[in-house]
């Protein structure tokens, strides 16, 4: 073989050797970045399944909660008094009784109003007797007309004598006005009273009334019939319900709220008047459906929320209504039973994948400096 031809073989083996290097160097870079990228989808796969918490909408009861803070009075209450001056003679009670209306309480002296009564009745059967006789007479015409008219005038008079004495003698009885339960006796007998000589109170106490002011604002609300519950510290967690019985026609321009007042059964007469007591009232009662505060999503002037379908994240609008405590009430966009996300919401797109770590239960209790250790 000719020197020519030996060293045209040797430039052929080497291009074809080097010919193999690059292409085994292409097809090992070509494999490397194939895993690089089979590596990066899967990164970017179990990156998408972003982590979160959810739970299901539901409905609970948002109802306008107002507080106030009211004072007890009896439904009747009267101070006992007499309305003439003189001395006591009787009591015919004891402190506490119960009393119907109309019972005798107490008893002043009256023996002058007695005789007086006696008087004026003896008079007109005296009256009467010569009527009787001069009408046989005038009948007969013994007698004049004028001497029957004149009796029968005395007659008149005499019964007005009566009446005068039978209420000057009234007014030394002291009734119930209505029934109700005594309080403590303040005069004993034999005292010397006038008016406004306050013997003991009478008060209507197993129905009383509770005396509160409202809100301007919630004044539409607050209307006769509104359900309330009041309770007192005294009492422990004793509650007693009752409705709004009249609402003031005026409004207080220093506070800006109107008075109220509501009726309330006291069938153990726990409640005394002039007692405080808190007022509760729930104005506006309605279920309406709710999901947690913390799932909402605001974007510009819309709320959103986003719903778990499928396994994949849904952005849903929603029309919200009122708060409370860690909820809030949706009025349009989602329905009863719905899974909606809580947390985990911090970049999370419309139709990304999310997995599902846990399910929210409830807001974290406020930091309460009493408890803490």
């Amino acid at each position: 073989m000719s020197e020519a031809k030996t060293s045209a073989l040797s430039r052929v083996i080497v291009f074809l050797i080097m010919t193999a290097g690059v292409a085994g160097a292409g097809w090992w870079y070509w494999q490397r970045q194939q895993s690089k990228q089979a590596a990066t989808v899967t990164a970017r796969a179990a990156k998408g399944a972003a982590l979160v918490m959810t739970t299901k909408v539901s409905k609970i009861d948002f109802s306008i909660d107002l507080d106030a803070i009211g004072t007890v009075r009896a439904f009747e209450s009267a101070e006992i008094s007499p309305n003439v001056t003189e001395v006591i003679t009787a009591l015919h009670f004891e402190d506490g009784d119960f009393v119907r209306k109309g019972t005798l309480l107490a008893e002043l002296s009256h023996a002058e109003e007695t005789a007086m009564l006696e008087s004026a009745k003896a008079s007109l059967a005296e009256q009467t007797r010569e009527i009787a006789r001069l009408e046989s007479l005038v009948k007969q015409g013994a007698a004049p007309e004028a001497r029957l008219e004149e009796r029968r005038t005395q007659s008149d008079i005499a019964k007005q004598r009566i009446l005068e004495a039978e209420a000057k003698l009234a007014d030394r009885q002291i009734v119930a006005p209505f029934d109700g339960w005594m309080g403590l006796r303040r005069i004993s007998v034999g005292a010397l009273v006038s008016p406004g000589t306050v013997i003991a109170t009478l008060d209507k106490v197993d129905v009383v009334k509770i005396d509160f002011s409202i809100p301007e604002t919630f004044l539409a609300q607050a209307k006769t019939g509104v359900a309330i519950a009041t309770q007192a510290d005294a009492l422990g967690d004793a509650s007693f319900p009752g409705k709004i019985a009249k609402v003031d026609s005026r409004i207080d321009p220093l506070t800006r709220s109107v008075a109220a007042r509501a009726e309330v059964d006291n069938p153990k007469l726990l409640l005394k008047p002039g007692m405080l007591v808190m007022v509760k009232m729930a104005l506006e009662p309605r279920i309406s459906l709710s999901v947690p505060e913390r799932s909402l999503v605001p974007m510009g002037m819309k709320k959103f929320v986003f719903v778990l379908e499928e396994g994949k994240a849904k952005l849903v609008q929603v029309e919200i209504g009122l708060r409370k405590p860690g909820v809030i009430e949706i009025l349009t966009g989602l329905e009863e039973g719905q899974v909606v996300i809580t947390d985990g919401l911090v970049g999370l797109q419309d139709g990304a994948a999310v997995k599902v770590s846990g399910e929210y239960t409830s807001p974290s209790e406020a930091f309460n400096p009493e408890n803490s250790p």
